[in-house]
């Protein structure tokens, strides 16, 4: 399988897995075998080669590159971006939860970049979304052909269950204002003809009485009805 480790477009600082280039600008570069294997890989009781080695890294320019080749290789020797196997090991675990968008887009354009579980399912729900062909995922993420078309109908389906979802579970329209205009201007039920005249809800429009607030106090409301009797 051919991988395409540059680009001719702009410079991007998504590394390809296969890019080494970086080294060449570390601050450890140049360094003998032997003075390298005794700071960066020395024995873990050895305290002030471990020291020494934290100096160098410190002002290493390429820091977070040297501690990214280590993670994505899961490497667990040695001294990388100026830390140890035990704390580099918190860091290998959180991996997988990284999702960069920059790295996603890398990858949709060829580059062989190393990708976490999350980045790789936005690539297949991308894919999904553009109507790839299974062997182009496939070749995106180094994988065979039948998982790839195995996990695009899988990404398929599942967007179909959340369309379906959405469908059934949409809230109820919100009335426009010609709704709410007719509403108003809807005519009232007519009152029954066996209404008790004394009622509170009862209209006395021949005897010219205005209507009571239905939210009056009770005093004021006695007061009307003895007036209207």
């Amino acid at each position: 399988m051919r991988y395409i480790t540059t680009t001719t477009g702009p410079q991007s600082d998504v590394r390809s897995i296969s890019d080494h280039s970086w080294h060449a600008r570390a601050a450890c570069y140049g360094i003998k075998p032997k003075e390298a294997d005794r700071l960066f890989f020395h024995d873990p009781r050895h305290t002030r080669d471990r020291q020494q080695a934290r100096q160098v890294c410190a002002a290493c320019p390429v820091r977070l590159d040297c501690l990214n080749w280590a993670l994505e290789n899961k490497e667990k020797v040695g001294m990388w971006g100026g830390l140890t196997p035990k704390e580099r090991a918190q860091w290998r675990t959180k991996l997988d939860d990284r999702l960069d968008y920059g790295r996603v887009r890398e990858a949709v354009n060829g580059r062989d970049v190393h990708l976490s579980c999350l980045e790789r399912k936005a690539i297949i729900s991308y894919a999904c979304a553009r109507g790839w062909r299974a062997s182009r995922l496939a070749h995106v993420l180094g994988v065979s052909v039948d998982w790839a078309r195995d996990v695009m109908n899988e990404e398929a389906e599942a967007i179909d269950d959340r369309i379906q979802h959405t469908v059934h579970s949409a809230p109820a329209p919100i009335p426009t204002a010609t709704a709410l205009k007719a509403d108003e201007n809807a005519e009232e039920p007519p009152t029954s003809d066996n209404q008790d005249a004394g009622s509170p809800d009862a209209t006395r429009t021949d005897e010219g009485l205005a209507p009571v607030d239905r939210h009056a106090p009770a005093p004021v409301l006695f007061d009307e009805l003895r007036k209207a009797a």
